[in-house]
């Protein structure tokens, strides 16, 4: 009875079994290799990168902000009387002859 329990258990040969766990180790090796780098962990320098180039595009959008802001001034005393004397009144303090200037300083 023993001998037949042997014969009906199946047992793969030696070299079968390892070639089958070498194939597995290299299927998974491969797997491994070609996987993302950000599938399996954040790197924190990426992280530190990504909100730098955050800050940067931030600070590049409010430059353009301004910058489109100066242009439409530029264009504005280029074309504009009304533009000139508001900047020749605020910046440079002139006024039209026989006009009188009141100095008016606020209550404390």
């Amino acid at each position: 009875m023993k001998a037949k329990a042997l014969a009906d258990m199946h047992v793969p040969p030696a070299l079968r079994r390892w070639a089958l766990r070498l194939g597995l180790a290299v299927v998974v090796a491969l797997a491994l290799g070609n996987l993302p780098g950000g599938l399996l962990r954040r790197d924190p320098r990426a992280i530190k990168l990504e909100q730098q180039l955050a800050e940067q595009r931030a600070e590049a959008s409010a430059l353009d902000d301004d910058n489109a802001r100066l242009v439409r001034e530029i264009d504005a005393l280029r074309t504009s009387v009304s533009a000139i004397e508001d900047r020749a009144r605020a910046d440079l303090g002139m006024v039209y002859p026989g006009e009188l200037v009141l100095d008016v300083e606020a209550a404390k």
